[in-house]
């Protein structure tokens, strides 16, 4: 099994597919559109917290450099 984090993602203004693709090409962060999961799950990201402390960090601050 793994861990996963769900969250919403409204606030950034992107959509679901949007951000998950803008993360991958420009900060190299692998995530899953929440609408992989159905209609429902737009706003929302799939992020796996199955990973070691440092590669979490590293994620984290990828993702607020892009976003932030």
């Amino acid at each position: 099994g793994a861990f996963y984090a769900f969250p919403n993602i409204t606030g950034t203004g992107y959509s679901s597919n949007d951000l998950a693709r803008k993360l991958l090409d420009e900060a190299g962060v692998a995530v899953l559109s929440g609408t992989a999961f159905g209609a429902h799950g737009e706003g929302y990201l799939r992020i796996s917290y199955a990973a070691s402390q440092d590669s979490l960090r590293e994620a984290l601050r990828r993702i607020g450099g892009l976003l932030g």
